[in-house]
């Protein structure tokens, strides 16, 4: 499930096939002999190559003393390293020297490195500047070494001795073994006393290192090691246990002890990407050798300053300082001003309401109910799902090194709010502030996610200036101090399984903050989330067929635990290329700044924030992942019949796994297994959860999808129905006779009408894509000399993918023109429709039980307003108080309605 692996010490792989033969594959002389990891005390049965007596007191050891195994077993047990970084070390370890860089000199530190790398099979350095853990050694190494120590007692002094170091550091790295060197810091106390070494930063060794390569071509790779331990939150208060949750570097070696203990299963090193020495030298060489090291040192620098922020993040300050953050300044004083003269009220009281605003609205982490929140989240997760999938990730961290990030994901479920915190929480990231509905903060778990990061505002409040102005400066706050952000950009969750029309007011309350100038970038990271099966199947349910939305409460929550029954497959989070807002404002940024008030200007700005909101929802489509229950809900529901063959199910699936992957897009696993077995796995879990009925009649082997359980299945067509858009209005046309030279205006028309459903491609774009999409129907066959085939198996399959829509746009444009008693509620209209889809379906014009849905009739009636058919009251309050009228287009509702029968 992470990317981060837990290093377990019971692993098996032999070492010798994950490492090199000789020098530079461990570090270690040739002729040193092979050790076990049992004889170290470290693993169980890995063979790591290692010396038996250590050529300098700093060098690591493949054995441990008693000590050393105790510590090993006890607090480096479960440290986590990511297995692609692992292995890339390696190869560097097989091409030449590999200086490792650890910010503060620490023997703890040392000791957890020495394990992991003995563990992991990476080169393991065979000098540390000024170090050593002898203490840790078996005691025929520590009699050796003692020995050898007092030999030399007194011939040297501390002077001569640094200089030594750097030498036999300089010599071990043209030998081509590794050696560590440490970043230095203040010194530090060890087990209560001062070190007798002197604190020596990595700048001399790379000054050695550095002169010693002018004349040598020797490759070295510095690659930078970070640590952190735990996953706490970083509050500015102090707590009796903040020592044991932080995750910064600790002053001390007894603190950093307690932690690994503490965290032993929360703690994870971090191998940077490399830096080639030798390249470094050639591309700065102009400057000076001087000028080389100074950069590599700043270089260093920045990866571990880089690496603590994306984990550590700035800093979560105490509640009453954001508080007194959002509520001062001259705009909120002069609101408060002229609200008290308006209302003709103190103006204590309108400044308790923006307090009461700000209490209602802003997060407060807490690590015990973030702590509580993920614990149960793990368990719920383990019981319910059967894993987690994440793609795209390091992307996300590359922005976060440097800027603030705000995630925009799709929202299917109440899981989403919950698994991105957790993906950040597992990985020891910096905590989400989350943008979470107001309806989400009832007791008791308002006061959880509150404390887990999330942040909660009202569906709408362009009537309340006043909490418009918090909500404003709280999100300018967060922008400011570069906490990384999620918002939902649909709004809601989504009932119908795709994306819906962008809710523009989070991603406006971004561009406005951002374009203040408070930072010089930000990105956008648009993401993905799938699940196998959803939680909120029945709800939806429900829901879409006309039936009141359950408010969320305990006793929802408590009703809701049977879900814990069930096993609803694996979850895929795909993070999409983060988009930077400074480059999509480009000119802009500057000028809505300037001008802002200006109607023109703010007229554009609007246009911007459109066209940036469907371009997020675009990109989540387009890193989507397709999954088997998807493909076999698409082949099921698009089926001109109620039921079809198992032999024409099974050459649809074919069919539109083509499709798919014309396009480049994601299989899950399960997909891919079931593309192999011909769907056998997804066709008996259909089964099992009542959605498809296998029968046989007269020897022939049907599909049957029972009416009430197409809208069930419509949900996971609709989480792929965007890859099947375009071809799927292509087939519908040339199965309807339209010449191939006449395609594009039919396709442009149908995507017009239904532009409240899907995110469209931009005008250039289609174009594109209906040329290819008509070449790719000439290859499979569905188009020849110029004209389709129209019983080609390909456009049947595509040509009813889209008809649910065309059911639903009709029979709403055919009952508006029966209707005489205007205006009319929308629920009330809309409940007309549904009984006018009923009678059709019974007369056999309407196929589509999963066409009479009030989610669709609402968007059709929206498209229908802007086409100027309908007309909604000026005074209407809401979605469901609005009241529809006739427009000026709607005598041509008939003709509308007779375009879109077939």
């Amino acid at each position: 499930m992470d990317q981060g692996r837990e290093a377990a010490v019971d692993k098996t792989e032999p070492a010798q096939a994950r490492q090199a033969d000789g020098p530079r594959g461990n570090g270690a002389p040739a002729s040193a002999p092979a050790m076990t990891a049992t004889d170290s005390g470290v693993g169980g049965g890995s063979v790591v190559s290692a010396p038996t007596a250590a050529p300098e007191l700093s060098a690591m050891t493949g054995r441990f003393g008693v000590l050393g195994r105790i510590l090993a077993r006890l607090a480096f047990h479960r440290i986590r390293v990511d297995e692609a970084a692992v292995e890339r070390v390696r190869a560097l370890g097989r091409q030449g020297s590999v200086v490792y860089v650890l910010h503060q000199r620490s023997v703890i530190d040392y000791l957890m490195v020495n394990v992991v790398f003995l563990r992991e099979g990476l080169p393991l350095p065979q000098f540390a500047s000024g170090i050593s853990a002898l203490w840790s050694r078996p005691l025929g190494d520590i009699l050796r070494h003692l020995r050898q120590r007092l030999r030399g007692l007194g011939r040297y002094s501390r002077q001569i001795r640094d200089a030594r170091n750097q030498d036999r550091c300089v010599e071990f790295v043209h030998q081509g073994r590794p050696v560590l060197v440490f970043m230095g810091g203040p010194q530090q106390r060890r087990w209560g006393r001062r070190s007798r070494e002197a604190t020596r930063d990595a700048t001399e060794y790379l000054r050695g290192i550095v002169h010693s390569l002018g004349s040598r071509d020797t490759q070295v790779y510095l690659v930078p090691i970070a640590i952190f331990r735990g996953a706490g939150l970083p509050k500015r208060e102090a707590r009796p246990l903040a020592p044991f949750y932080i995750v910064r570097e600790m002053p001390g070696e007894v603190k950093r002890l307690l932690a690994y203990l503490w965290n032993r299963r929360e703690t994870v090193m971090t191998l940077g990407n490399e830096i080639s020495v030798q390249s470094f030298i050639d591309e700065h060489r102009s400057g000076g050798e001087e000028q080389v090291v100074n950069r590599l040192t700043r270089e260093l620098h920045g990866f571990l300053y880089n690496e603590e922020r994306v984990v550590w993040g700035p800093p979560l300050r105490p509640r009453a300082v954001v508080r007194d953050a959002v509520l001062s300044g001259g705009e909120m004083a002069e609101m408060v001003q002229a609200l008290a003269r308006e209302r003709r009220v103190p103006e204590e009281k309108i400044w308790k309401e923006a307090e009461n605003a700000f209490e209602e609205m802003a997060a407060n982490f807490d690590g015990l109910y973030f702590g509580v929140l993920a614990s149960v989240f793990r368990v719920i997760w383990a019981r319910i799902f059967s894993g987690l999938e994440i793609i795209g990730f390091e992307k996300v961290l590359t922005c976060l090194r440097q800027h603030p990030v705000v995630l925009v994901p799709c929202h299917r479920s109440h899981f989403d709010y919950l698994i991105l915190s957790f993906i950040f929480h597992e990985r020891f990231l910096s905590p989400l502030h989350i943008a979470a509905g107001i309806n989400l903060s009832f007791w008791p778990l308002g006061s959880l996610f509150r404390g887990a990061g999330a942040f909660f505002i009202r569906r709408s409040f362009g009537d309340n200036p006043l909490y418009k102005l918090v909500f404003k400066n709280y999100l300018t706050f967060l922008i400011r101090e570069g906490y990384t952000q999620e918002f939902f950009i649909e709004g809601g969750r989504t009932r119908s399984g795709k994306m819906l029309t962008p809710k523009l007011g989070m991603l406006s309350a971004v561009v406005n903050a951002f374009t203040l100038g408070v930072r010089d970038e930000l990105y956008l990271v648009p993401v993905s989330i799938h699940y196998g099966r959803i939680v909120e199947e029945e709800s939806y349910r429900r829901e879409i067929v006309g039936e009141e939305k359950e408010r969320e409460s305990l006793r929802g929550l408590l009703r809701a635990a049977s879900v814990l029954r069930q096993r609803y497959g694996t979850a895929y989070v795909t993070f999409a290329d983060p988009i930077s807002l400074n480059d999509a404002l480009g000119a802009n940024k500057d000028r809505f700044l300037t001008h802002g008030g200006d109607p023109d200007v703010e007229a554009e700005k609007r246009r911007f924030i459109q066209k940036l909101g469907f371009r997020l929802l675009r990109e989540v489509n387009g890193v989507a992942v397709a999954g088997a229950t998807s493909v076999s809900a698409t082949a099921l529901l698009s089926a001109p019949r109620a039921a079809l063959r198992v032999e024409d199910f099974l050459r649809s699936t074919a069919l539109l796994a083509d499709l798919l992957r014309s396009q480049g897009v994601r299989f899950t696993a399960s997909l891919e297994r079931n593309v192999g077995s011909r769907f056998q796995e997804s066709l008996a879990w259909l089964g099992d959860q009542g959605l498809v009925q296998h029968l046989t009649e007269a020897d022939i082997d049907l599909l049957y999808v029972p009416p009430d359980k197409r809208i069930n299945l419509d949900f996971y067509k609709n989480n792929v129905i965007h890859f099947f858009l375009i071809p799927g209005l292509i087939a519908q046309a040339l199965r309807k006779g339209e010449r191939v030279d006449a395609l594009e205006d039919v396709v442009r028309w149908w995507l017009d009408l239904y532009r409240w459903e899907f995110p469209l491609p931009e005008r250039h774009e289609l174009s594109v894509a209906l040329g290819s999409w008509v070449e790719y129907l000439r290859a499979a066959g569905a188009i020849r000399d110029g004209q389709s085939v129209r019983d080609h198996p390909l456009l049947d399959t595509a040509a009813g993918i889209l008809e649910n829509f065309r059911e639903a746009y009709q029979i709403t444009a055919r009952t508006l023109t029966r209707q005489r008693d205007w205006p009319l509620a929308q629920k009330t209209l809309i409940a007309r429709i549904q009984r006018a889809f009923r009678a059709a379906q019974l007369l056999g014009e309407m196929t589509k039980p999963e066409a009479n849905s009030v989610m669709t009739y609402a968007n059709a009636l929206n498209r229908f307003a802007e086409l100027g058919y309908v007309e909604v009251a000026e005074d209407a309050r809401g979605g469901r108080d609005q009241k529809i009228s006739p427009g000026r287009a709607f005598g041509e509702l008939p003709a509308l309605s007779d375009r879109l029968r077939l």
